[in-house]
């Protein structure tokens, strides 16, 4: 018997001659079971509309408009990729002659190309690093129901915008942090211009097809293009294996994005973490730390059994010129010395002393526009110290109540004050503020700031979620209140007791646009006082050079 035929033998045992060749049971004869097939399935995840991923969803209809197509027309067969070798070949394969149509709110090109399933037309295509105008290669990876990812292969024509000349770092082109290092800076902010727009088109329909939103303002740019960042987290993985131990030292750094080969001049190496030795966008001290602490984790790695990440952040402290000072606990260097930099105030006898901690319940200080700033290091505070002054002197700007007479009392409520950054430097042009933050431990940095920055007129509260105006005794008619919320904005109990209280002005800051502009869609259109508002201005603020992401002040005001 050959080995062929022994492969083809059944694997239950052989009938024994004498014995019956069909049992019955029952009369009837039994059936072989067949083995059972296990098909892998798309598991489509739940995800918030204003997230990255849900935007993504809106961005794929604008352009599906724009070439007068359907979801139909572009869909994938997620079973055949999934469960069909020939077709995960067929559909990821490298594609040429690709052009960029547009840039999505999370700095990528998007473009169709041919689909390769003959029945329908185009596949959305995500080309990260793509720029808008360009012609270029690509090599599709991962396949989702309406679009695909890919790596860029080449830039065979550039697009205008394109300027690789600029390019300010040999990690740029496949570490996930930055987007726009080959883009004139003044093409950034318009890139983050036309972020707001979409936002506002997307996610307050009623209002933008009713013209009654403002022109978008231009985006203020931050004074620092590079070298601006206060924090950084480089992290690294450690394999999920028992007893695993780690040889070699694996990547510290940022997550790359995919595997794109477009940078011909210098070689990055691939891995979901880049090895990354000094990171552009980080404050001078951040960078020491991190040389700092990469010699340390060459030392201890092995010491780590999962993968872990490391906080830098920057710690100022105010000193006066000729002062003998004494440095906190911050990274230090092979020798055991804690490293520093020093920085004059322009016009004033003081100098700041920047060190890196490490430590998250560590206590640090940032000096913003001639206040002090103190909080745990882990804690969220903003990252770009330099447009600080120019945000809250914009906010403190639109906090005055119309149609005031002289004399009359004004007050200011900030409903997430956090540590107080709005709160103390927009309290010298009102008659009282009230920070409420439903932290307590931020309540208690908020006071100790107001505190230190000499400021009297402050409260603050820690407020309940579903009462956050409950202790609020200042006339609605002169308060004007401030939001500044996390990522994913206001929800509607909160929006509903903000159209309660009925104030006289709102200026609403947000990191992320896509849920500012719901949010206030939502609050005007929905809310028992909404209608009482009209939008008065919307303004982007680039926290983040040469990245794609954008903050946006929206001021909202009272009828006449």
């Amino acid at each position: 018997m050959s080995a062929t035929e022994e492969k083809k033998r059944p694997i239950t045992p052989p009938i024994e001659e004498g014995e019956n060749k069909k049992q019955h049971t029952g009369g009837k004869e039994q059936q072989k079971k067949q083995p059972k097939v296990h098909r892998r399935k798309y598991k489509a995840k739940d995800i918030d509309q204003t997230s990255p991923m849900g935007v993504l969803q809106f961005e794929i209809d604008a352009i599906l408009n724009e070439h007068n197509l359907v979801k139909d027309d572009v869909s994938n067969n997620m079973s055949l990729i999934l469960n069909d070798e020939s077709a995960q070949q067929k559909y990821h394969r490298v594609v040429s002659d690709v052009k960029i149509e547009l840039l999505t709110s999370n700095g990528e090109g998007l473009a169709l190309i041919p689909h390769p399933d003959e029945s329908k037309k185009n596949q959305v295509c995500i080309v990260p690093f793509g720029l808008p105008g360009d012609i270029v290669t690509v090599k599709v990876f991962k396949s989702h129901p309406l679009y695909v990812e890919s790596d860029l292969v080449s830039v065979e024509t550039e697009a205008s915008v394109r300027d690789n000349s600029l390019i300010n770092c040999s990690y740029f082109g496949k570490c996930s942090g930055c987007q726009y290092q080959n883009v004139e800076y003044e093409q950034q902010l318009k890139f983050k211009r036309e972020t707001i727009v979409n936002a506002y088109k997307f996610f307050a329909p009623v209002l933008n097809n009713n013209n009654r939103l403002p022109e978008i303002r231009d985006t203020e740019p931050s004074p620092l293009k590079y070298r601006y960042r206060t924090k950084l987290t480089p992290h690294f993985n450690v394999p999920y294996k028992k007893n695993f131990v780690l040889e070699t030292r694996p990547n510290l750094g940022f997550g790359s994005k995919g595997r794109p080969t477009w940078r011909k001049d210098v070689e990055i190496p691939d891995g979901s973490i880049l090895d990354i030795e000094e990171c552009t966008i980080g404050t001078p001290i951040i960078n020491i730390g991190m040389k700092n602490e990469r010699a340390r984790f060459e030392q201890e790695f092995k010491k780590y059994k999962k993968g872990a990440t490391i906080l830098l952040r920057e710690d100022t402290n105010v000193v006066n010129n000729g002062e003998d000072f004494e440095l906190k606990e911050a990274s230090t260097d092979v020798e055991g010395k804690i490293s520093s930099v020093e920085v004059n105030i322009e016009g004033e006898n003081k100098k700041l002393v920047k060190t890196c901690v490490t430590k998250s319940r560590q206590i640090v200080t940032e000096y913003v526009n001639g206040y002090t700033f103190e909080f745990s290091a882990g804690e969220f505070f903003q990252n770009n110290n330099s447009i600080l002054p120019a945000v809250t002197n914009y906010v403190k700007s639109n906090l005055a109540i119309p149609n005031s007479k002289e004399g009359e009392p004004n007050y200011l409520v900030d409903a997430y004050c956090g540590s107080g950054l709005f709160s103390i430097t927009c309290s010298d042009n009102v008659s009282k503020v009230i920070g409420v933050e439903v932290s307590a431990d931020s309540v208690k940095f908020a006071e100790r700031n107001a505190k230190n920055n000499n400021i009297e007129n402050a409260l603050f509260l820690v407020g309940k979620a579903e009462q956050i105006f409950g202790s609020i005794d200042t006339p609605s008619n002169r308060t004007s209140v401030i939001l500044d919320p996390p990522r994913k904005g206001c929800d509607e109990v909160f929006l509903n007791q903000l159209s309660d209280y009925h104030p006289a002005k709102i200026v609403y800051i947000s990191c992320n646009v896509h849920s500012q502009a719901r949010d206030v869609e939502w609050f005007i259109n929905n809310t028992e006082n909404g209608k009482d508002y009209y939008v008065e201005s919307i303004k982007g603020f680039d926290f983040f050079p040469q990245t794609h992401h954008v903050e946006s002040v929206a001021v909202l005001a009272l009828k006449n």
